[in-house]
C-alpha cells in the first residue's frame, strides 16, 4: 500500500500545481464574534453528502467531535446538486452577509474560489492554534496538499480523492451471455456489451453518472484524445470530443441500451438491477455494494481503442470560511479531529475515496477492505492514470460546470454533438476573455 502513495506523490507532483495566484481569497474575513449555543462556539460545516452517501459518516464523525469536548458544536448542513450546488448556495450566503464555518470545495473549482471568496489559510490557523503548528508538515504529504494549493498558498486541506470506475453487473453479464468475470476493456466493448444486455435481457445495459458538473464527462472526452482547456482558453469541440460522444449518444438513442436520466435515479437504477453497467464515481463503492442484491464487479475507465486512458481525479477540499478568529479556530480543531486516520479509514471504506494521508492505507481495515471488494481495488489502482479535474479560472467555475452539463443533456437528447460542443465552447470562451 505504501507503494500506492509514492504513485500518488508522483501524480499529483505535477497534476495539481495551479499557476495563479490573486483575487479576493486567501485573507481572514472581517472579525465578527462567533456564534454561541450554551456557551459554546457554533461551527457549521457545509458538505455535498446524502443519506445515501456518505451522509451517516460525516454524521458519526460529527457526533463523536461534538461528544469528545464541551467547548465547541458542529453542525453538519447537507446542500443538494454536489459540488455545483453547494458553490451556489456559499455566493448567495455571502451576498446575504453570512458565510459557512467550513465550506466542502470541488477541486474543480479551486482557483474560482480561491478568487471570489475570502478563506482562512490554514497554514495560517495551525501558526495561530495553540497546538501542532506543524500538522500540515507533519500529516500530509506535499503533493496531496498541492490539490488544494493556489501558487504558493494553501487554500484548504485535501479532504477525499475519487476515481471514475465501471461497475457491472456479473448477473446481467451471464443472462446476455457475456463473461461475467472479465469487464469490458475499452468503449467499444461497453457499447457491444451494453446492446447484448438491453436486447437478450430487457434491461438497460449502461449509465454514465450524471451529476450538474464535467468529471464524468471529461475523463470520457480525454480518453479519446480530447483537452479541455488550453492557455486559459476552452478547447474541447474537437473531432476527438465529437466522436467520443457521438458513440455514447448512439447508446442512448440508437440502440436505446443506456439510460440518460439524472445521478442519483440512474445510480439507483444500478443497484436494483436494471441497469449492466455504471460508469461512476469510486465514492460511491460503499452505497452500491451494500445497496445492491447482486455481487457487484467492477473494472478500469474503458479506452478508445489503444489510446492511453486519462481520467480526472475527483473529491473536495474543505475550506474554512468562518468569519471570526474564534470560529475559525474551532473549525481547525473540527478538521483535524476528523483526519484522524481512524475516521478516514471509516470514510474510505464506507465509500469508495481515497484517503489524503498516507499512514491510511496501512490501516488493517483498510487492507482486508481492498481484498474483499474489488472495486475499491479497483479504484487505487487507476492512482497511475489520473489526471487534474479542469478548473477554470475567473469567475468562470460555476457557469462553465453546467456549460458541459447543458450540452451533455443536448447531446444525449439528440442534438448533434459537433454542432452542442462548438457552441458551448464559443460561448464558454466569450466569459474567458
Amino acid at each position: 500500500m505504501k507503494r500506492l502513495f509514492k504513485w500518488l506523490s508522483l501524480i499529483f507532483a505535477s497534476l495539481f500545481m495551479v499557476a495563479f495566484a490573486g483575487g479576493c481569497g486567501g485573507g481572514n474575513a472581517p472579525a465578527k464574534s462567533a456564534t454561541k449555543e450554551n456557551g459554546k462556539t457554533v461551527v457549521t460545516f457545509w458538505h455535498v453528502y446524502t443519506k445515501n452517501f456518505g451522509a451517516p459518516v460525516i454524521k458519526q464523525m460529527v457526533d463523536d467531535f461534538n461528544k469528545s469536548q464541551d467547548k465547541i458544536i458542529v453542525k453538519e448542513v447537507y446542500n443538494p446538486d454536489m459540488y455545483p450546488g453547494l458553490m451556489k448556495n456559499l455566493q448567495a450566503d455571502v451576498a446575504s452577509g453570512k458565510s459557512p464555518s467550513i465550506a466542502m470545495i470541488g477541486y474543480n473549482y479551486l482557483d474560482y474560489f480561491d478568487q471570489n471568496f475570502k478563506y482562512a489559510q490554514p497554514t495560517q490557523l495551525e501558526k495561530d492554534s495553540d497546538k501542532d503548528k506543524d500538522y500540515l508538515e507533519k500529516n500530509f504529504l506535499p503533493n496531496v496538499l498541492s490539490l488544494a494549493k493556489v501558487g504558493d498558498k494553501q487554500v484548504g486541506v485535501p479532504f477525499s480523492i475519487s476515481a471514475p470506475i465501471l461497475y457491472y453487473n456479473p448477473d446481467l453479464f451471464t443472462a446476455a451471455g457475456l463473461d461475467s468475470q472479465n469487464g469490458p476493456k475499452t468503449w467499444q466493448d461497453v457499447k457491444a456489451d451494453a446492446k447484448a444486455i438491453h436486447d437478450k435481457t430487457g434491461n438497460y445495459g449502461f449509465y454514465m453518472q450524471e451529476y450538474q458538473d464535467n468529471w464524468a464527462t471529461q475523463g470520457l472526452l480525454t480518453s479519446n484524445g480530447a483537452q479541455i482547456l488550453k492557455d486559459k482558453k476552452a478547447v474541447f469541440a474537437s473531432p476527438e470530443s465529437t466522436e467520443a460522444y457521438q458513440l455514447y449518444q448512439d447508446m442512448v438513442i440508437k440502440d436505446q441500451s443506456a439510460l440518460h436520466i439524472a445521478a442519483d435515479e440512474g445510480i439507483a437504477s444500478f443497484y436494483s438491477g436494471k441497469v449492466g453497467m455504471l460508469l461512476g464515481t469510486s465514492a460511491k463503492i460503499g452505497t452500491v455494494t451494500k445497496s445492491s442484491n447482486f455481487n457487484v464487479m467492477a473494472c478500469p475507465f474503458p479506452a478508445f481503442g489503444d489510446k492511453k486512458v486519462q481520467i480526472p481525479a475527483g473529491g473536495n477540499f474543505l475550506a474554512v470560511t468562518a468569519q471570526s478568529k474564534e470560529e475559525q479556530q474551532a473549525a481547525w480543531e473540527f478538521i483535524k479531529f476528523i483526519m484522524q486516520p481512524k475516521y478516514l479509514a471509516q470514510w474510505t471504506i464506507n465509500t469508495g475515496y481515497l484517503p489524503p494521508r498516507q499512514e491510511v492505507a496501512d490501516d488493517p481495515a483498510i487492507k482486508e477492505a481492498i481484498a474483499k471488494t474489488p472495486a475499491l481495488k479497483v479504484a487505487f489502482d487507476e492512482l497511475p492514470t489520473l489526471t487534474p479535474w479542469v478548473s477554470f479560472p475567473g469567475d468562470v467555475g460555476v457557469k462553465a460546470e453546467k456549460m458541459f452539463a447543458d450540452a451533455r443533456d443536448k447531446i444525449l437528447s439528440g442534438e448533434e454533438p459537433g454542432a452542442v460542443l462548438k457552441k458551448a465552447q464559443d460561448d464558454m470562451n466569450e466569459l474567458l476573455k
